[in-house]
């Protein structure tokens, strides 16, 4: 039977894969082959859901594994598909829209790009099989390797993309040709700025998939013995429980990475108005550096009265990342889901989502006081 749906797997694979070649042969349209293919791989991982055995040791078998990777497969793709053809169809239409979509396909159909994303899924799914060593906690620890990968990998993507968008255009001199469109400066530093945030969005949610996926499935592995020991059906409830809930807290820890990465490629598209990649790079590590240092020394009690002054403009002038990573508590720390999990002492739900939002609030108006700053830098560049 293993054997079968295996066989059944790699057909529709096969297929998903050589339809939109087949499909643009003929002339009918890339996209309603990009369709088709989450559409076959949706439907060829739940097949294999369905027909995979239901009893604990469906958890680590190879049908399951493979059925439930597909299906994390198909839900990037599907995400990427949003980005695709949802948002940059809706925002295409105008000025500021079209050089955000030039920038996005720019950012991404680059090797680097891609190498990263490649590279960032695998070194994902690799960990997902390696121990760490600890008592009891190993899926923990995982998810917070997997959701620290997920920001690690999308750094690069975003400092590539974004460094490249305004200094290199200048010295190609394409800048000059889209300057000479009835397009302003400030909806250029926007514009370029948009498409990179859209590139950072699919890094993000590729990866942030693909480790919640891989996550859900090492906690089967990490607790399989209290699954063989489980007294009854509610007890294997109440585990299956606690796998989601460790999913639901990954995705505002991915929503907030994504706020971390958009703060800080604001400021390398301030940056790109006036230097190069070198330059872009090592900017934004220190500042990567020095805001996450910085919020540790305004609470340290080693600190005197004026450097304690100096630290805390540095950490006003700053990106917060300390306060927009909740890993510690989302990932080690507890909280309740519904009103039959109340615990005391711990956040609801709801309350955690609350503080994205308010977490949310700060970056747009950090990131347009940053942006208005490398619009301000931009006006008076040389383009000649």
């Amino acid at each position: 039977m293993n054997a079968w749906l295996i066989g059944s797997l790699c057909l529709v694979v096969a297929v998903a894969l050589l339809l939109p070649v087949w499909l643009k042969w003929q002339r009918i349209g890339w996209q309603l082959g990009t369709y088709l293919t989450v559409m076959l791989l949706v439907a060829g991982a739940g097949a294999m859901l369905w027909i995979a055995n239901r009893s604990v040791e469906h958890f680590l078998n190879i049908p399951y594994v493979i059925g439930m990777l597909g299906m994390s497969l198909a839900g990037i793709a599907a995400f990427v598909g949003v980005v695709e053809f949802a948002i940059l169809r809706t925002i295409g239409s105008t000025q500021l829209g079209a050089i955000a979509r030039v920038t996005y396909y720019e950012g991404l159909l680059q090797p680097f790009t891609l190498i990263v994303l490649g590279s960032g899924i695998a070194v994902i799914g690799v960990c997902a099989r390696l121990g760490f060593f600890t008592y009891y906690e190993d899926f923990k620890m995982y998810r917070d390797v997997a959701a620290s990968f997920v920001f690690l990998f999308a750094m690069p993507v975003m400092v590539f993309a974004s460094s490249k968008v305004i200094d290199e255009e200048i010295d190609n001199r394409t800048m000059l040709t889209l300057m000479s469109k009835p397009v302003s400066r400030t909806q250029v530093v926007l514009g370029k700025y948009l498409g990179v945030v859209l590139l950072v969005l699919v890094a993000v949610g590729a990866l942030g998939i693909w480790g919640m996926m891989c996550s859900y499935l090492r906690y089967f592995d990490d607790m399989m013995i209290d699954y063989r020991v489980a007294s009854g059906s509610q007890e294997i409830a109440r585990l299956n429980f606690e796998n989601t809930k460790a999913i639901f807290a990954i995705i505002p820890s991915l929503v907030l990475t994504f706020m971390q990465v958009s703060a800080l490629a604001a400021v390398s598209v301030a940056i790109s108005t006036r230097f190069g990649l070198a330059v872009n790079i090592t900017v934004v590590v220190l500042i990567y550096i020095t805001a996450n240092l910085a919020s540790f020394l305004v609470n340290s009690q080693d600190v005197s009265g004026p450097v304690q002054t100096v630290v805390s403009l540095f950490a006003y002038l700053l990106p917060g990342l300390t306060q927009l990573d909740l890993n510690q508590r989302l990932i080690f720390g507890g909280y309740s889901l519904g009103a039959n999990d109340w615990a005391p002492n711990t956040p609801t739900y709801g309350a955690i989502w609350r503080y994205v939002a308010l977490a949310g609030t700060y970056t747009v108006l950090y990131v347009g006081a940053v942006l208005s700053f490398g619009v301000a830098m931009f006006r008076t560049r040389e383009l000649s």
